[in-house]
């Protein structure tokens, strides 16, 4: 009964250890392509940030800048959506 014991035991431990090198592989793999992802996204937010300092030194600026509102953006969606169907009048309708 002993034996039968240390057999199972034996065998418990020799699948975990096939399951994690596969494991081991996957998450070398992963982390390759999470290493990757950042160098892109390392380049991607120094391009954005050239692109702000240039935006900035052009003389364009965000502030001052009249936001348009919940109902003008709506309008402007509607108008986009239905643009060629016929029934943009009713829009400008509606607005007056």
């Amino acid at each position: 009964m002993e034996n039968e014991t240390k057999e199972v035991k034996e065998e418990v431990k020799e699948e975990p250890k096939e399951d994690t090198e596969g494991l081991l592989e996957k998450a070398n793999q992963a982390a390759e392509r999470l290493e990757k992802a950042n160098e892109e996204l390392k380049g991607l937010l120094a391009q954005q940030a050239t692109m702000k300092v240039e935006k900035t030194l052009g003389g364009e600026t965000e502030a001052g800048k009249e936001g348009k509102t919940k109902e003008q953006k709506e309008t402007e969606e509607a108008k986009k959506l239905i643009e060629g169907s016929g029934f943009e009048d009713i829009l400008e309708e509606k607005k007056n």
